[in-house]
């Protein structure tokens, strides 16, 4: 819609602030309106059928809309920054979202960073696969990692600072192929040679 067909129509684009809000819409009000307060606005997102985003208005922010002549109907086009509310970066090469919690998600395409920081916990949930690729190295960096289902290594495994385990099925561990120990072995009972002949006498 071009703006002569703006004009015709006595559409109007103004600035305000939210008074009331719920996920998709927002009650409007307008300073240059004697604080006149709209009807419950839709909010303009980018999809809203088969693929659906949604995020929910604070009171107060400030944002743009398109109302129609009597000011009764319109459309909230979205959020705006302002000397109050400023963007949270200033390096145009960064994508961010940040919460008010604190929670952070950022793009540099400068550095090619993706960085998710103050988030207290993460659930990634897949009906079938995930796949986590590097071309380098991928590491992970907590006191404690569980897995609850089975664990395949297709290459080298290493361990620097010991192992423990118990076997389930009476089976601790079961190994296909040759075993070198550099040191000592201790074993609290048999110890059975390669013909399957148990040999008491601790090594």
């Amino acid at each position: 819609m071009n703006r002569e067909t703006l004009d015709e129509f006595g559409a109007t684009l103004k600035t305000g602030t939210v008074s009331a809000s719920r996920p998709g819409f927002a009650r409007v009000r307008f300073p240059d309106f004697d604080n006149l307060r709209s009807m419950w606005l839709p909010i303009a997102y980018p999809k809203t059928q088969n693929d659906q985003c949604c995020w929910t208005y604070d009171i107060g922010e400030q944002v743009k809309v398109l109302l129609d002549p009597r000011g009764e109907d319109g459309v909230i086009l979205g959020a705006i920054y302002s000397d109050a509310d400023t963007p949270p970066v200033t390096d145009p090469n960064k994508f961010v979202i940040r919460f008010k919690d604190g929670a952070l998600l950022e793009y540099d395409r400068g550095t090619h960073t993706l960085s998710v920081t103050g988030i207290a916990k993460m659930i990634v949930q897949a009906s079938t696969e995930i796949t986590l690729k590097a071309g380098a190295k991928v590491t992970i960096d907590t006191p404690e990692a569980e897995v609850t289902g089975n664990l395949t290594v297709q290459k080298k495994l290493t361990f620097l600072g010991g192992m423990a385990g118990s076997g389930g099925d009476g089976t601790a561990a079961k190994i296909s192929g040759k075993v070198e120990v550099e040191g000592d072995v201790s074993a609290s009972g048999s110890v059975m040679d390669a013909g399957g002949n148990s040999n008491h006498h601790v090594h």
